[in-house]
């Protein structure tokens, strides 16, 4: 193991390892779909980190991309064997973990979703700098130590600002210079994770970050499907 490995295989902590994260909602799921096969991706393989209930991203994008292979990663073994018990390819592991993440740095899209509210309640948000596990650590990982070359989307909560955005930015081209930030996703939707109807409002902003791209700093705002 490295130095660089060492320093950020710091393992998270899961303060009620019982409770299931919430589910993305299906419209987001949508967009983020559309987005891929506009960027042309195509039968891809797709990973999820920090992935919760993950049945509908793996439904969603066989049916729209027929991904050739599909799994999550989560460190609530109640998720993982929630997701397994719906055929939902799942593994057990701690996002910064090296050994555990190794093996997905060969897929072609990896999505990472960090807890972004207290104890996963979708209503108390965490400050950007705060979420845990952090885009900095887990980026160093990924695309320093493993030189992921694919493309990794950021999942950050609706009060990202461009400062955040920036700073997550030059964090990762000290990293990988070569790695350019494609778009940032604004995602609205009339839906909660549990399918409850609201009002329409901003549920994430994503940062898509793609090496060797020729557009960079698009910015897309999607809202509903």
């Amino acid at each position: 193991m490295t130095q660089n490995e060492n320093k950020t295989n710091m393992p998270y902590q899961l303060s009620q390892p019982n409770r299931l994260f919430a589910r993305t909602n299906r419209q987001t799921i949508w967009q983020r779909a559309q987005i891929l096969r506009e960027l042309g991706y195509w039968q891809p393989t797709i990973a999820e980190i920090c992935c919760g209930d993950c049945q509908r991203q793996q439904q969603t994008y066989q049916e729209l991309l027929q991904v050739k292979a599909y799994c999550g990663l989560d460190i609530n073994p109640a998720v993982v064997a929630l997701n397994q018990a719906h055929g939902v390819a799942c593994v057990p592991g701690d996002a910064l973990d090296v050994t555990v993440l190794r093996p997905f740095a060969r897929y072609d899209v990896l999505f990472f979703g960090p807890p972004l509210s207290v104890e996963c309640d979708g209503h108390t948000f965490l400050p950007f700098q705060a979420i845990t596990p952090g885009f900095a650590p887990f980026a160093q990982l990924l695309v320093g130590d493993l030189a992921y070359d694919g493309l990794l989307v950021c999942i950050g909560p609706s009060h990202t600002n461009m400062g955040d955005i920036q700073w997550l930015y030059h964090q990762i081209r000290h990293y990988r210079p070569e790695m350019g930030l494609r778009l940032i996703h604004y995602s609205h939707a009339t839906l909660t994770g549990m399918d409850e109807p609201t009002e329409m409002r901003l549920k994430y902003v994503e940062f898509w970050f793609l090496p060797d791209s020729d557009i960079e700093w698009e910015v897309r705002v999607s809202q509903g499907m």
